[in-house]
């Protein structure tokens, strides 16, 4: 229990310092202590990395799964602590590796499409370190990060499609986007001119077949934290969409506003509403605690996707302000999530489901 609690509270520390760091590297004059150059690795490699692994680990309750959250996490923490970048980048690597083996391991016990897919999501953020590691062009290890979420997010959804009706031609087709992203990563590794679009062709094939086939829309005709839930989702993917167009039609430059646009739709309006939608549930099964909701929730989900659109339309027009004020809040709309979801799990009231 102390170990599952000092986990997720690292977690959290780690992702409002790599949200502060971003803020700063966006353009606002803040202090940062030099992490605005590294807002994306404490980001995904440590924060989403040890949340999510920490989440498998939890699942399992076996000892050794809970290696690769504690190293991203240790990782993580020489990040605020200064320690050499390479050793930093050296023990998230090692991390995300032991999270490769907890993904084998969870295929092994239960072979089927969806652990499949979750096992390329876990390799996607290694590789994704390792080309971070080895210094490869930042479009490069930012697109395997990207599938690290799409794949996890993915095959979750999928795992829970079961009970949703569907044409077998659903899964065939969930298959294909799959193996057409993987492709597609493949050749952008490799250099291959405009790749990254068949990334983004894939991404937004994905973002397409959960807004179809998903289960969250079940969730909305039932009330409190289940419908919180399906909104939550299904305006994640509409992001999913919003990025995988935006790199099918522009493909994905090293910097600039054409970087920043589809890499945040993804990390931020389709990964954080994943988050807020899956926090009352993980927290519970972490603090091992009864799952609560407060409709107030809804404030900071809105209070994201508007902030976002906002950041989105500021890298279209080239408005920087708009870039600014949209970063900004939209770093508050998940500080203030964390906020409210801990409260009301540790607070709330059971009629409040």
């Amino acid at each position: 229990m102390f170990l599952r609690v000092g986990l997720l509270v690292t977690s959290v520390v780690l992702m409002v310092t790599g949200l502060w760091a971003g803020v700063v590297r966006l353009g606002w004059a803040l202090p940062a202590g030099g992490l605005a150059g590294q807002h994306g690795p404490l980001m995904v490699a440590a924060f989403f990395g040890t949340l999510i692994a920490l989440e498998r680990a939890v699942g399992l309750n076996k000892a050794w799964t809970y290696v690769g959250p504690v190293l991203m996490a240790l990782g993580g923490v020489g990040f605020l602590a200064g320690l050499d970048l390479r050793w930093v980048q050296l023990v998230l690597t090692a991390g995300a590796a032991f999270y490769v083996a907890v993904a084998v391991y969870i295929y092994r016990l239960q072979p089927a499409d969806f652990t499949l897919v979750m096992g390329l999501g876990a390799l996607a953020l290694l590789l994704g370190d390792v080309f971070w590691l080895r210094t490869a062009p930042p479009q490069v290890t930012s697109l395997w990060w990207m599938a690290f979420i799409v794949f996890i997010v993915a095959g979750e959804r999928l795992e829970l499609s079961r009970f949703v009706p569907k044409p077998a031609a659903a899964i065939r087709g969930f298959i294909a986007v799959t193996l057409l992203t993987l492709a597609g990563l493949v050749l952008a590794t490799l250099g291959i001119f405009h790749a990254e679009r068949w990334v983004g062709l894939g991404f937004l094939l994905q973002g397409v077949w959960l807004l179809k086939f998903d289960i969250a829309w079940v969730n909305l005709k039932r009330e409190g934290v289940h419908k919180f839930m399906g909104v939550s989702l299904l305006t994640g993917y509409v992001w999913l969409l919003v990025g995988g167009a935006w790199m099918l039609l522009a493909g994905l430059p090293p910097a600039g506003p054409g970087y920043d646009g589809p890499l945040h739709a993804v990390f931020v309006g389709f990964t954080f509403a994943m988050v807020f939608g899956h926090a009352p549930v993980i927290f519970p099964a972490v603090l091992r605690l009864k799952i609560r909701f407060h409709p107030a929730m809804y404030l900071p989900l809105a209070l994201l996707h508007a902030a976002l659109l906002a950041r989105i339309l500021g890298d279209y027009l080239l408005a920087q302000p708009m870039r600014l004020w949209g970063g900004l809040l939209s770093a508050v709309a998940v500080v203030l999530y964390f906020g409210l979801a801990m409260s009301v799990t540790l607070f709330g009231k059971d009629e409040a489901q």
